[in-house]
């Protein structure tokens, strides 16, 4: 597993859109995690707080939570790196310890290697004082640039985000 130094001195701090449903990001989605993903130093973040029926049993946030947070971490990193919304090809995750449901809990996530056809990132799952609960690796495919819009169009965008995917809309050209 390839571990990072994050280094959060000075480094400037933005956002990524949301879309309405889906059980990570979702605001709409009551069941889902709602979280908010930020980028820090090319690291995307993702603040994890688990409620009661994010557990698997009492206080024990639920190991496909768990991977589902470091899923969708691995998967905006590789959105970043490649330019395209990406979709999984293969992860594999490392429990280290159960995940109590506590507050400070993030999943973070960076790209070790991409092209414009495939990216391999890598995620850990920490609390505040750093003890990593699980870590993952993982491959991911970029969707074609129609699809990429297709998806785009239906995220949430309040001003602050990235807009990663402006570049497709303005050189047609790109979109091979």
């Amino acid at each position: 597993m390839l571990q990072k130094e994050h280094a959060t001195m000075g480094s400037k701090r933005t956002y990524l859109p949301t879309s309405p449903t889906c059980f990570v990001c979702g605001e709409e989605n009551h069941a889902g995690l709602q979280g908010n993903f930020y980028v820090e130093d090319d690291t995307v973040h993702m603040p994890l707080h688990a409620k009661d029926h994010h557990c698997g049993y009492p206080e024990v946030v639920h190991g496909g939570v768990v991977a589902a947070a470091l899923d969708e971490c691995m998967a905006w990193a590789s959105t970043r790196a490649t330019g395209r919304m990406c979709i999984t090809g293969r992860m594999t995750i490392r429990y280290k310890d159960r995940t109590p449901a506590i507050s400070g809990l993030v999943a973070r996530a960076w790209v070790t290697k991409s092209n414009k056809r495939i990216a391999y990132a890598a995620a850990d799952l920490s609390d505040a004082t750093g003890r990593v609960y699980a870590q993952a690796e993982g491959v991911f495919m970029p969707v074609s640039a129609e699809e990429t819009l297709r998806v785009d169009d239906n995220l949430c965008y309040r001003g602050n985000e990235e807009r990663l995917f402006d570049y497709l809309r303005e050189n047609p050209a790109d979109d091979a």
